[in-house]
């Protein structure tokens, strides 16, 4: 598996948009306004993308604000849109991996495959498990793919899912997002958004 690359000998605070399961142009036209609005007034040094783009006009939007570092979601792969799989990192001595959460299309197909049997989808506790193992050496691992918001550390690996970043009924149509800070002491702070009233767009 690739190593992390070479930490930063000169540490000082990193401050990150993440975001997720956008699925701009297979289940909305376009980004919420108010998402670049907020993403540009808390002048990240880079946004992490999680997954599920669905259009490169995404990232283009991102872009325009700051780096954007980027993993490939299922819908990402059916829209043959090139990214990779999972991105490693190492910030003020903390390891960090970006990755979708699915784990692999063939992963994804048995899940969907069960999920049309038994009417069950997998829990978060089932994908955290599964990342957990997959990364033994990261200290944070963040994903998306489950639309589900959370931030939590469990047997001393933090877990970051910022949420669909379009409205749906899972979460009660707001649009969500998150701030990362990994402080020059090695700190993770992090901070929740959920955004009301999110329209139709």
């Amino acid at each position: 598996m690739p190593a992390f690359p070479a930490p930063n000998p000169d540490p000082t605070d990193h401050r990150f948009i993440v975001l997720s399961d956008t699925h701009v142009g297979d289940r909305v036209k376009t980004l919420d306004a108010r998402l670049l609005e907020n993403f540009r007034a808390f002048q990240p040094e880079a946004i992490l993308h999680a997954g599920d783009i669905s259009v490169p006009e995404v990232l283009q939007a991102l872009e325009a604000i700051a780096p954007v570092l980027a993993v490939q979601g299922n819908r990402d792969w059916l829209r043959r849109l090139k990214l990779p799989k999972e991105q490693r990192f190492e910030v003020n001595g903390i390891r960090v991996v970006l990755t979708h959460g699915h784990v692999s299309m063939w992963h994804y197909t048995l899940n969907y495959l069960r999920l049309l049997i038994t009417g069950r989808k997998v829990n978060v506790r089932a994908f955290r498990e599964r990342l957990a193992k997959l990364y033994p050496e990261a200290d944070l691992i963040i994903f998306g793919h489950t639309h589900y918001q959370l931030d939590e550390i469990i047997n001393g690996k933090h877990f970051i899912n910022p949420g669909a970043a379009y409205p749906h009924l899972l979460n009660h149509r707001r649009i969500q997002y998150c701030e990362l800070t990994i402080t020059a002491a090695g700190e993770i702070q992090v901070r929740k958004f959920s955004l009301p009233d999110a329209q139709h767009v």
